[in-house]
């Protein structure tokens, strides 16, 4: 792993963080492999997911790299305090809830790729976990683009075409709001990490015949007995299923 990565904080309501950071390379490739896998396998995971998308393939990581990864970046002290300590605050309420005592260690809970064909959506939802991530590998298009269809006219700013965006509580208001990630071939090896309850959705996009390809995983955290229970985000509590 690289020494500096450059990590974009996304500071939403009630002290909720997410972040956006871009992988190295040679993470990229492996998930590379991991599609090709899977591709051929086709275990459908779409029976899982609230999006209205064509393919979804669950992916394996047999050398368990993704979150040793990941928490490489989002878990330092010294180069990321900010997700630092934000983790440790919410393993903390683990512990205040539950009353378990021992050790919990991050693992990932499960892992899947999206083939997006134009059109299609990703209807507002979360996930199960602690913490989860999206990884854009492939956007063909520019939102930019989609903001342009005489169809998309709008005073939305930025243009929803496309985006992926979080979706949280203005406190005092009987109200939502919106933080958007602009979607674009740029963003094409970048990662957001954040709390596995926290609302989003990804708009459709038109402007491009080709499969917008993304990966999804959620992290629990896990006692270090034999097939433990994970351990997810509100309301707390471990679950065998």
């Amino acid at each position: 792993m690289p020494d500096k990565i450059e990590i974009h904080n996304i500071q939403l309501s009630k002290g909720t963080l997410a972040q956006l950071f871009k992988l190295p390379q040679q993470m990229i490739d492996y998930l590379w492999e991991r599609i090709d896998i899977a591709k051929k396998r086709k275990i459908c995971h779409k029976k899982d997911l609230a999006g209205n998308i064509s393919h979804s393939y669950k992916l394996d990581d047999p050398q368990n790299l993704v979150v040793q990864n990941l928490y490489k970046i989002v878990n330092d002290l010294d180069s990321n305090p900010n997700m630092f300590k934000f983790i440790q605050k919410e393993v903390a309420r683990i512990y205040d809830k539950t009353g378990y005592k021992g050790m919990l260690t991050p693992q990932l809970d499960n892992m899947w790729v999206n083939f997006q064909k134009k059109g299609e959506f990703q209807p507002i939802h979360d996930h199960s976990g602690m913490f989860s991530f999206v990884i854009w590998m492939d956007i063909p298009y520019h939102s930019k683009d989609e903001g342009k269809l005489p169809f998309a006219y709008s005073s939305a700013d930025p243009s929803p075409g496309g985006n992926f965006t979080f979706v949280y509580p203005i406190e005092l208001y009987r109200k939502v709001a919106e933080h958007v990630i602009e979607m674009s071939p740029e963003m094409n090896g970048y990662c957001c990490f954040f709390p596995s309850d926290l609302s989003h959705h990804v708009y459709p996009f038109y402007t491009s015949d080709k499969d917008r390809i993304s990966i999804s995983g959620n992290i629990s955290y896990r006692t270090e007995e034999p097939n433990p229970p994970p351990v997810y985000q509100f309301p707390f509590h471990m679950s065998g299923t």
